[in-house]
């Protein structure tokens, strides 16, 4: 036993000077402040390490440091964050993350990698390579705790979800948080729970859009931005209850826009569905409702969101009874590439899928086009391509979609031209 000790020992030691080899003059600013630390941040497979505690306690951690087991036990407000030198798994509020650089020990102090503390503290991330700089700002023009109190947490008999106060009584969430709902309790941010009728007074299928009106007044809701003002770049931030935690911040910034489409850095995960998206003021830009396995986060507009007819008073039961027609797929987006031509369509929620008919010309024949991923007629919406052609060739083409939904085909599209 003593000799494996041993071995183990050597292994590590080796390590840790493997590691501070790496060293390099790096800078961390929080807020515009430069951070002191007494061990010079490190880069570790690409990832900025720094001391543990410094970082923590700067973002206002209490910190527990277990020297038996190499591990430290971060808490703040709602969050708990468990990580242990050497393993690539760190444990935050019960939920598994995988980190790209492990913690390690450097000269006595226990390296944790900034960008993933930061991340989950609700802190907003930026690398400038050429000075070699860490910038970390968690402060807002607005205040997140009140912007807070207008997000509740919904749970259904079926799954948990998020919502955004956007009037007095007036709730908006995704519609499939509700679908299929036999009640709806609606939790609010002073842990308040309302459980009296819940009506479903507008909605929009295809962008999975439900409003909510509760029977309960004076609540603190939020203003509605103009979302066709969001450009690329813009800072954000994000409230909702993933995976059941309540009212996680997080930042980031807007990375991308199509139709009915808002896609961002400010990660959300499962049970974020229906919270808000903010600007810089704190005002409404999108409600969050998916992501993908590219680190994409969507939010539908908040333009979206208004234009949704507040004209039905639908009971739970009612509104599982109610069905639309299979929308079409519309607000086409046209991309050529230098490997061929993208075609991207606006989202359609809880759909199967989407049927794609080709024709050399625009009057002619649509037949189907397989997909030879799913090896059937099959397709999937993508962002930021649902349908791509890849030749080096030139060609002409037209396409129409269809949406699928429970064996049922949509309306064929306009005919849409790819040209290459």
């Amino acid at each position: 036993m003593r000799k494996i000790k041993s071995i183990i020992f050597t292994i590590i030691s080796v390590f840790i000077i493997t590691v501070s080899a790496f060293a390099s003059n790096i800078t961390v600013k929080l807020n515009g402040e430069t951070m002191q630390f007494n061990q010079n941040p490190i880069i570790m497979n690409d990832r900025v390490m720094v001391p543990m505690r410094g970082i923590f306690e700067s973002l206002g951690y209490s910190v527990n440091w277990n020297e038996e087991n190499q591990s430290v036990v971060a808490n703040k407000d709602n969050i708990t964050i468990n990580l242990r030198v050497g393993s690539a798994i760190a444990n935050v509020n019960g939920e598994k993350y995988t980190l790209d650089s492990p913690p390690v020990i450097v000269n006595g102090n226990t390296m944790v990698p900034v960008r993933f503390i930061s991340d989950q503290s609700g802190a907003t991330v930026e690398w400038n390579d050429s000075t070699k700089t860490v910038y970390i700002s968690n402060q807002y023009s607005f205040s997140v705790e009140e912007a807070s109190k207008s997000v509740v947490q919904l749970n259904t008999n079926l799954m948990q979800g998020s919502g955004i106060m956007i009037g007095d009584g007036i709730i908006a969430t995704n519609r499939h948080v509700i679908k299929n709902a036999g009640y709806v309790k609606v939790l609010f941010s002073d842990y308040t729970t309302y459980s009296g009728d819940v009506r479903v007074i507008g909605f929009d299928e295809a962008l999975d859009i439900a409003i909510l009106k509760i029977d309960k007044t004076g609540n603190n809701y939020l203003q509605m931005a103009n979302s066709d003002n969001v450009s690329v770049g813009d800072k954000v931030t994000a409230i909702g209850s993933p995976m059941g935690r309540f009212n996680v911040v997080t930042t980031g910034i807007v990375t991308g826009k199509a139709p009915n489409l808002i896609v961002t850095s400010a990660k959300i995960q499962q049970g974020s569905s229906g919270g808000v998206l903010l600007n810089n003021s704190g005002n409404v830009i999108g409600m969050t409702f998916s992501y993908d396995s590219g680190n994409n986060y969507f939010s539908i507009p908040s333009n979206d969101i208004k234009a949704v007819a507040l004209d039905k008073n639908l009971t739970l039961d009612e509104y599982r009874h109610y069905e639309d027609i299979v929308k079409t797929p519309e607000n086409f987006k046209v991309t050529k590439t230098d490997k061929g031509v993208d075609l991207y369509w606006e989202p359609i929620y809880d759909v199967d899928g989407y049927y794609v008919y080709m024709s050399n010309t625009i009057d002619g024949v649509y037949t189907e086009t397989m997909n030879p991923i799913t090896d059937s007629y099959k397709w999937y919406w993508g962002y930021p391509k649902s349908f791509g052609i890849r030749t080096k060739s030139d060609f002409k083409t037209y396409v129409k979609i269809a949406t699928l939904k429970d064996g049922v085909l949509s309306e064929l599209s306009q005919p849409i031209e790819l040209v290459y």
